[in-house]
């Protein structure tokens, strides 16, 4: 176990989510005014507020939300989102559904939050310094739930104290602006008080580098979806970057950095944890917590539930930086020779070599795996090596450089058009694995669309592009051009998830979104 990390196994939990999810804890559990009445458990609280991360519907099973784009397509155990990604919408409004859980997973780690800062200033020996920090910390965290809660479903309930359970039962939706809006406001604040690096160089701790970087993000999705001023996302990018640079963050690479696989392949790897591209991850510290992606989503994994998309594989250009369609290096006999780097150390395509622990096996797609419903498998996160399949200490990236270096490139794309500047950020990600750079003097729409499939490639099962899509306005030309697998996507209704049934079941001031 990694014992200098913050996000050890929580000693005391706070709240539970059961059947709706503001469900008080059993009868044996301490009430906030209880557990708080020492300000040496503060800091206990703050690593509840950190494990709710670890949720499957937060960033546990980060790729499941690729799988209803264009990436890819789940094809067992999460039936509501099936039925999503095939246009339906969520057709069975059941309350044990993973769709309520994307709604309720996040309101754990919310109603924490609200707890511990409620009583932030708990009789006890703990500085104000250290008090301002874990404040500014669990501020920054609840108003990560927020946000997805916002892309995700819309107008929802917005509460900044702990609530009991009758005054849950009568919370109304909140409109979405207001909710992001205030987001925007939390990180803003959040940024006043941290520093660029982790409070007592505890790894896993939000530091200013990461609430700026989720705060240049939220404006960047505003900005596309024409509620904010580009030049607001673009302010924000363009002063975290020499921040982060000067702390040490940086594309990681390994060796002499000439192997693009390996370089892109191994921030993925347990070995490299921490490495100097996260500037936040999901820290899975004990083999009995993490989800151990292997289990799910490797071409070995026992419970393989995600077939990725044909499409998506051929999104990956050539060595010559050139599509399939037109570059005189692709070999459709020989179709995953000469192509991007991170084709192969993204995807587990067909040649490729895995082990079962007794013999290396062939991998041949859906030949070899009866379960696939295509020819690949999600390779990021797992290994081809099934010694360490179901390896939980795995963490998970929330925020990377490479992901930093792509929005400012768009955000400064769409303020000054494709300056030298945004093509420098852009070229810096491919010339990490090896890629040409992008093509010059290319308009400000063609630069756009390089962006979008850069940030399709790069973080590809990062849990962005389903964001991406519907933030842009493409999630129903980029679905509905996928053609395999009946995937399909309704416009006026799938931008947002429906509000849980049980929810409103429970609470009948929630309204639903519109067409469900």
């Amino acid at each position: 176990m990694k014992k200098q990390y913050i996000l050890l196994l929580l000693a005391v939990a706070l709240f539970a989510c059961q059947k709706d999810f503001l469900e008080r804890l059993p009868q044996n559990t301490l009430a906030p005014e209880t557990f708080y009445n020492d300000a040496a458990n503060l800091k206990i609280g703050l690593t509840g507020v950190y494990s709710a991360l670890q949720s499957a519907q937060l960033f546990g099973k980060i790729p499941e939300l690729d799988a209803i784009s264009d990436n890819a397509k789940l094809f067992k155990y999460e039936t509501d989102l099936i039925a999503f990604s095939q246009g339906n919408g969520y057709a069975n409004l059941d309350a044990a559904g993973t769709m309520a859980g994307y709604y309720g997973k996040p309101y754990v780690l919310i109603q924490r939050a609200n707890a511990l800062l409620d009583n932030i200033d708990a009789p006890g020996i703990v500085s104000r310094q250290e008090r301002d920090v874990y404040a500014a910390e669990a501020r920054t965290l609840r108003a990560i739930a927020y946000m997805r809660l916002a892309y995700l479903f819309g107008d929802v309930p917005l509460y900044t104290h702990f609530i009991e359970k009758n005054e849950a039962l009568q919370l109304k939706r909140t409109p979405r602006q207001q909710v992001v809006d205030f987001v925007i406001s939390e990180l803003k604040a959040a940024v006043e008080v941290l520093q660029v690096k982790p409070f007592n160089n505890e790894k896993g701790r939000v530091t200013q580098l990461a609430a700026r970087g989720m705060l240049g993000k939220v404006l960047l999705y505003e900005a596309r979806m024409g509620n904010r001023p580009w030049q607001e996302a673009l302010q924000e990018l363009a002063a975290l970057m020499p921040l982060a640079e000067g702390a040490g963050i940086g594309l990681f690479t390994v060796g002499a950095g000439t192997d693009g696989q390996a370089n892109y392949e191994a921030q993925f790897l347990l070995a490299n944890i921490d490495n100097k591209e996260v500037l936040f991850a999901l820290k899975n510290n004990d083999l009995t917590r993490g989800t151990g992606l292997g289990r799910f989503y490797a071409a070995h994994g026992g419970n393989l539930s995600v077939s990725v998309h044909t499409n998506y594989v051929q999104d990956f250009y050539c060595t010559d930086g050139l599509p399939v369609t037109a570059s005189p290096l692709y070999d459709e006999s020989n179709p995953y020779d000469n192509r991007d780097p991170r084709l192969k150390a993204s995807i587990t395509v067909p040649g490729d070599v895995y082990s079962n622990n007794t013999a290396l096996l062939p991998f041949d797609g859906r030949n070899t795996k009866g379960t696939l419903e295509t020819d690949f498998a999600i390779k990021k996160y797992t290994t081809l090596n099934g010694i360490k399949l179901n390896q939980g200490e795995l963490d998970i990236p929330i925020l990377r450089y490479a992901d930093v270096l792509l929005m400012f490139a768009e955000a400064e794309n769409e303020v000054n058009g494709p300056t030298a500047a945004a093509y420098k950020a852009i070229n810096k990600v491919r010339s990490r694995v090896n890629m040409p750079g992008v093509t010059e003097n290319l308009t400000k729409e063609q630069f756009r669309e390089e962006v979008i499939h850069e940030r399709r490639v790069e973080l590809g099962f990062e849990g962005q592009r389903w964001f991406d899509l519907v933030t842009l306005g493409i999630a129903e030309q980029k679905i509905n051009a996928v053609k395999e697998l009946n995937r399909a996507f309704t416009p006026e209704k799938q931008e947002l998830f429906p509000i849980p049934q049980n929810e409103r079941a429970l609470n009948p001031s929630l309204s639903q979104n519109p067409n469900y």
